[in-house]
């Protein structure tokens, strides 16, 4: 089965209609039928909590209907865990060191450096993001990444997923 790491900004589209959601209702479609596996880390989900709560207060949105998106995400997100169609990965105790470095010589902010290593170690078929700190050449040359903001990314997964 592939295994699809999914950062947390691009998990985020599966949620909310933004550049690259189409190809996430893609990939989300692929999980339901249990042909690819979702995994991302244990933080990606209070990451996303973060950003709805940071819309709420510059006023984007108003807090009932924060709340009631960041319920739709927690009890979906959950329905998957339990469908085994995503898996949250923990930060492992021998990633620190790696972690560390990332920020250290790459310039990395802390979430950014969870998010690779754990992609990293994790072994996925693809790194799926939408943040331009992922298209660094460490990352690049790690492991094959796509930025699902890009017109041509729901191609290139259908051609490596089906292909």
């Amino acid at each position: 089965m592939r295994r699809v790491y999914i950062e947390a900004s691009a998990l985020f589209r599966a949620y909310k209609e933004e550049t690259g959601s189409n190809d996430m209702d893609y990939l989300y479609g692929l999980m339901g039928s249990k042909t690819v596996m979702g995994i991302t880390s244990q933080l990606s989900v209070p990451e996303i909590l973060r950003g709805i709560i940071r819309r709420k207060n510059r006023g984007e949105i108003p807090e009932d209907e924060a709340q009631k998106v960041i319920d739709s995400i927690l009890l979906d997100i959950d329905k998957r865990m339990a469908n085994k169609e995503l898996h949250l990965l923990p930060i492992e105790e021998e990633f620190r060191p790696i972690i560390n470095r990332c920020i250290r010589y790459h310039n990395f902010f802390v979430i950014d450096a969870i998010q690779f290593v754990t992609a990293y170690k994790s072994k996925p078929t693809v790194f799926l993001h939408a943040d331009n700190h992922f298209s660094a050449k460490i990352v690049k040359g790690k492991m094959s990444t796509m930025d699902i903001r890009k017109k041509e990314v729901l191609t290139d997964l259908k051609k490596l997923m089906e292909g």
